[in-house]
């Protein structure tokens, strides 16, 4: 569908606030605390004091560093992919990294080139740029007003189980482009067919930047919008979600503010509150999402 929702008033100020400080707590990285990881002199990631003392310790090869960057050398891109994959799953048997998925990520270069794939768990720790589609699912009410298809993940998932996410999303994996990840995800976790999808290839990305646990998230979000037809409901496909709601924006905004939503469903979603006018262009929240947007 091409209709474009239109909300007839931004939310109220306080709320925007609220966000606001949520988004700031979030999402609040100096990466002036981090010391930059290059590969052959290039720029790629940031590491922590922890995973630069593992890393120093157990790079096989040539290694340059000073109290602001590491520079891993090794002219051969593709060697250089296997030394580090053989690195991160030594450290995987050690019990040093978690979350090992057997799912390859590609390592892009400042304009975009595909050096190497990676297994995903090691970006983190790296301090590795990722990408991910997320898709805004909205549905008109009989009232006119327009709600959001929210999934609940399943119980059963490792990361964040139970938690409130968008009607789609997850990571591009290695050798995808992100039409093929968006038409994937989206019948894997939410049965929708292609016809359902956007058909122009316009979107931007919002970069998610936090710090976490296993190291510095580092993520390009490529945001759409899905509209569905009243009477059309999502369905998963691979067992990852528990079900789906459509919630008002009012409720929306309460669950966000209760810390019930996925951080990057939060920042996928308020790019779509910015786009379709439930923010007030002249706050901090809606500038932000504006300056922290890239065309894509």
């Amino acid at each position: 569908m091409s209709v474009s929702p239109v909300f007839a008033r931004p939310l109220d100020a306080e709320r925007q606030q609220a966000l606001w400080n949520l988004v700031c707590r979030i999402f609040n990285v100096d990466l002036n605390d981090w010391t930059e990881l290059r590969f052959n002199g290039e720029p790629f990631g940031y590491l922590n004091p922890l995973w630069r003392e593992r890393l120093m310790r157990d790079w096989p090869g040539r290694i340059q560093a000073d109290a602001r960057q590491v520079d891993v050398q090794q002219p051969d891109w593709l060697a250089l992919g296997d030394a580090l994959q053989h690195m991160a799953a030594q450290w995987q048997r050690t019990g040093e990294l978690s979350g090992w998925r057997n799912e390859w990520f590609d390592v892009c270069a400042a304009d975009g080139s595909v050096r190497f794939a990676l297994e995903r768990a090691a970006f983190r720790p790296l301090g590795l740029a990722s990408r991910a589609v997320h898709v805004n699912g909205l549905v008109r009410q009989p009232d006119g007003d327009w709600a959001w298809w929210i999934a609940r993940r399943s119980p059963f998932k490792a990361v964040d189980p139970n938690k409130l996410d968008n009607l789609v999303g997850g990571g591009i994996a290695s050798g995808e482009c992100v039409h093929q990840a968006l038409v994937r995800e989206s019948w894997e976790e939410a049965g929708l067919p292609a016809e359902y999808l956007p058909s122009s290839p316009a979107h931007h990305a919002q970069h998610s930047l936090r710090a976490v646990s296993r190291g510095l998230h580092r993520e390009w979000l490529h945001v759409f919008d899905v509209f569905l037809p009243a009477g059309v409901t999502p369905e998963n496909q691979d067992g990852e979600v528990a079900a789906f709601v459509p919630m008002s924006s009012d409720d929306l905004v309460a669950a966000m503010l209760q810390g019930r939503l996925m951080n990057d469903a939060l920042l996928a979603t308020l790019d779509a509150f910015e786009r379709h006018g439930l923010l007030d262009a002249h706050l901090p929240l809606a500038q932000w999402l504006q300056r922290n947007r890239q065309a894509a």
